[in-house]
């Protein structure tokens, strides 16, 4: 890590690129990008940004797959978590008590007595988990009388186009 007088001079030093922004080495910059004020550019075209962020200047750079390595690794990790928590919830169900009953049928139970006194969320629930859901089939017609008949004109009109062989 270099001080904040060593960053200045080697600002001061430093080659200019075609926009008048100060290039330094890239091992300096990925050292010391925290503390180098905005707008610093590396060897390796990667920028210095108000937030602190490092935007890639130049596509197919190391750096940018380094980037989006660590993002895909992240979505990963993301999705065995989620399998986790499916794993988690079967092995709940699973569970039985010393009764020999799993959770899964204590909770169809619970929500069968619901629904036998009147609850209409527990009825619905237990009718979807069956595979009977209603399916929900919405047509909506919005097509006024005068849009029918402009429809009817242009296809007219592109039916009646001299030269067509087509008919």
């Amino acid at each position: 890590m270099l001080t904040k007088e060593e960053i200045d001079k080697l600002i001061a030093e430093a080659p200019k690129d075609e926009k008048g922004r100060p290039v330094i080495p890239d091992d300096v910059f990925m050292e010391n990008y925290k503390q180098l004020p905005q707008g610093v550019v590396s060897d390796a075209g990667k920028y210095r940004v108000k937030t602190g962020y490092l935007n890639p200047l130049r596509k197919g750079e190391a750096r940018n797959k380094e980037i989006q390595s660590a993002g895909g690794k992240k979505s990963r990790e993301m999705y065995s978590k989620r399998k986790t928590w499916a794993e988690s919830i079967d092995i709940f169900l699973k569970m039985t008590d010393e009764e020999g009953r799993t959770n899964q049928d204590k909770i169809i139970e619970a929500m069968a007595r619901r629904a036998m006194d009147g609850c209409v969320g527990a009825s619905e629930f237990l009718r979807d988990t069956v595979g009977e859901k209603p399916s929900e089939n919405l047509s909506l017609d919005v097509m006024t009388d005068g849009d029918k008949e402009l429809i009817a004109n242009l296809m007219k009109r592109l039916n009646d186009r001299p030269g067509d062989t087509t008919k």
